[in-house]
């Protein structure tokens, strides 16, 4: 064969390689645009991305080629913040962000406690579903809002004040960099001060100096307004001895439920509790509004999906509870949730639909046309809801606490419902007449009560280990499959006791 036959021929084949490599790299690279139904995920199918409009177009217009940061302000519940309706002003740089970007009226957490709640926020399953609760941590092979990005191209990384929600527990082991507990000790801070906000803006700033690769995708969680509130004097003072807006006390729904926290319990004050939160919350937007700083200070916000939410939220003694944990109630699982993109280019306003934290993973990934699996994901995408095409994605929400005996939540716009393990103990609340959820009418309202009871069991039957014993009293205890569980040192139990996740 002649030499320039040869050649030619090595030419045409070396541009078929490079043809199939660059077609490969299309299944991954973020914003490639193809369609994922005809193309599988390791044997799986991909789920489908949110069907091409004008209104769908525009925000992934917004969003291609951004970075995402997702920043977790630890214990913010919603009707605190002030785009939310709270009349004082705790949260001056995330009200400014909501004027710039969407505002989810209506967004809840999956479980009342940290480790859970992220877990649910990292694999868009249900805690009965990723069964990362107590010591047990995720499986090894479940699906992560890190991973997806990681395998789509962008750099992850990780910045956690609350070792809940880090390596330490198992979460976070899909970043390719993480800074936790360890680096922030490491770098001259102790417990308590681990927890004060400037000790992970000090690991943040110099990654950002940096000039990360782009695109990446950032988890910053502080641990404000979460209690111990190490809150700076001159925030700590702006609210010192003020009488607390709206506030209010209930007592517990049962007699049956916490007996033994009852009897352990002291008084407590509860204007102080708010005050000093309120003070904490200040903290908290604070912290936000020095990482939007440095992002555009490294000249990094205006590509960037910026994102504000919590892991769960606060009670102030409503319906008997304090703190967190262990209430079922709007207080612990409504929580703030404020997005904004690139250059103010997509959708401002409000999103009144039901969102849950599973929703961000698949929203996300949507927005930003990553291929994600469509099995083992159970949140939904609301890029819908975002691009104002419809009112609705979630017909319910359904969130879960600790607490003796545990409860869980069955939610929507019209009405609560409250099962406690067991099966026994059951409360419905008309949230159109009682938005606080005071006055238990299932006596009177026993046919909304069953409609919403089988709408948790077909919930529960498609849960890994199904919660039926919520809901039937004759159900068997939860089985829970073998899960690897996390080696709890005495260190790890002390700053557990500080944070008052144990006695």
């Amino acid at each position: 064969m002649p030499d320039s036959r040869r050649r030619a021929r090595l030419l045409w084949l070396a541009l078929i390689l490079v043809a199939v490599a660059l077609a490969g790299y299309g299944l991954l690279r973020p914003g490639s645009g193809t369609g994922p139904k005809a193309r599988s995920w390791r044997g799986g199918e991909l789920a489908p991305f949110t069907p091409s409009s004008a209104a769908v177009d525009r925000l992934r217009s917004a969003a291609k080629g951004a970075n995402v940061v997702l920043c977790i302000i630890d214990a913010a519940r919603a009707d605190h913040v002030g785009c939310y309706g709270y009349p004082r002003d705790t949260t001056p740089n995330i009200d400014r962000l909501a004027t710039q970007g969407i505002t989810f009226d209506n967004h809840f957490v999956q479980f009342v406690e940290t480790k859970p709640s992220t877990a649910s926020l990292f694999t868009s399953q249900y805690p009965d579903t990723h069964l990362a609760c107590g010591p047990r941590t995720l499986a090894e092979s479940t699906f992560t809002l890190a991973q997806g990005f990681r395998e789509a191209g962008f750099h992850t990384v990780l910045f956690s004040q609350n070792e809940y929600a880090s390596p330490l527990w198992g979460l976070g082991l899909h970043f390719h960099e993480a800074f936790y507990e360890p680096d922030l000790i490491a770098a001259g801070r102790e417990r308590p001060y681990i927890w004060e906000a400037e000790a992970l803006l000090e690991q943040i700033e110099p990654w950002l100096e940096k000039k990360p690769s782009t695109p990446f995708f950032m988890y910053v969680h502080f641990m404000p307004p979460h209690d111990p509130y190490l809150t700076p004097l001159d925030m700590y003072y702006k609210f010192y001895e003020k009488e607390p807006p709206n506030a209010w006390r209930a007592p517990y729904p049962f007699e049956e439920v916490e007996r033994e926290l009852r009897r352990r319990e002291r008084p407590w004050s509860q204007k102080l509790f708010i005050n000093r939160y309120d003070s904490h919350l200040l903290y908290a937007d604070w912290a936000i509004g020095e990482v939007e700083r440095m992002l555009r200070e490294a000249g990094l916000f205006e590509d960037t999906v910026f994102i504000a939410t919590a892991d769960h939220g606060e009670a102030f003694g409503e319906h008997g509870y304090k703190g967190h944990t262990i209430s079922a109630y709007d207080e612990s699982t409504r929580v703030p949730l404020v997005m904004t993109f690139p250059g103010q280019e997509g959708r401002t306003g409000r999103v009144r639909g039901l969102t849950q934290s599973i929703d961000l993973l698949p929203t996300l990934f949507d927005l930003l046309e990553v291929p994600y699996p469509s099995s083992g994901v159970q949140g939904r995408s609301v890029l819908p809801l975002m691009a104002g095409e419809t009112e609705e994605v979630n017909d319910y929400i359904f969130a879960r606490t600790a607490g003796h005996p545990p409860s869980y939540v069955v939610r929507d716009h019209r009405s609560l419902l409250v099962l406690y393990q067991g099966g026994k103990l059951r409360a419905l609340y008309d949230l159109a007449k009682d938005p606080r959820a005071l006055e238990n009418v299932i006596a009177e309202e026993l046919d909304r009560a069953a409609e919403l009871s089988e709408v948790f069991r077909s919930f529960a039957e498609q849960q890994v280990a199904p919660p039926l014993d919520f809901v039937d009293p004759d159900a068997p205890p939860q089985q829970l499959p073998e899960v690897r569980e996390v080696e709890v040192t005495e260190e790890m139990r002390r700053s557990l006791r500080a944070l008052g996740y144990l006695k």
